[in-house]
């Protein structure tokens, strides 16, 4: 028992040295900022801010992390994979539970830039959803979020859609052995009004 505390302790001082890191990265980036912008060399200034942006990208998908638990409803979580690129995020996780595989996606949730035009898109699926969206579609609220679940069979094909309102989008899908009431407990446990406060920056 006390090694595995041991070893907690030991991962927690490490993530919270690579944050303490990153912080003084962006530090040393913003006074290199600051001398370029003194010197009028704009070019630079404008090439080292672009370093800062990567920095405090990884900050916030290492945040976004913590949305997706090791253990979900009795299902442990793989590897999460995560993407950044043109100002869109994109994380998932799979959780398996013997046979059975549900996967969670999050799209969107970098902020300003190209993002925006994906709220747009996170807007018309709420939107179509409440017109009554596609044969085999059930519109529903999740959290107080609009959301549509798309039915498929017990060994594939079910997904779930959370619009939220930051203007990102969770989905979430059944891989393997999973129904669609598998995707609304899933869907249930997740700190999904968590999310969606940072997401748009009130948290």
């Amino acid at each position: 028992m006390r090694k595995g505390l041991l070893a907690v302790s030991v991962v927690a001082a490490l993530f919270s040295s690579v944050v303490a890191l990153a912080e003084e990265d962006l530090n040393a980036i913003f006074k290199k900022v600051n001398d370029f912008v003194a010197a009028k060399n704009y070019s630079k200034a404008l090439e080292e801010l672009g370093w800062a942006r990567k920095a405090i990208e990884k900050l916030h998908s290492n945040k976004l992390h913590d949305f997706f638990p090791d253990e979900l409803n009795g299902y442990r979580g793989e590897k999460i994979e995560s993407s950044a690129a043109l100002g869109f995020t994109n994380i998932e996780r799979t959780y398996r539970k013997g046979s059975s595989e549900v996967k969670i996606s999050l799209v969107g949730g970098s902020g300003g830039g190209p993002a925006d035009g994906l709220g747009g898109l996170a807007a018309l699926g709420k939107m179509a959803a409440m017109m009554g969206g596609q044969p085999g579609m059930d519109t529903m609220r999740i959290q107080g979020r609009t959301a549509t679940l798309t039915e498929g069979d017990m060994d594939a094909g079910s997904d779930l859609t959370v619009f939220l309102d930051s203007g990102s989008m969770l989905k979430i899908e059944a891989l393997a052995g999973a129904s669609s009431s598998n995707l609304k407990e899933f869907a249930d446990a997740l700190k999904i009004n968590d999310l969606d406060t940072y997401l748009r920056g009130m948290s």
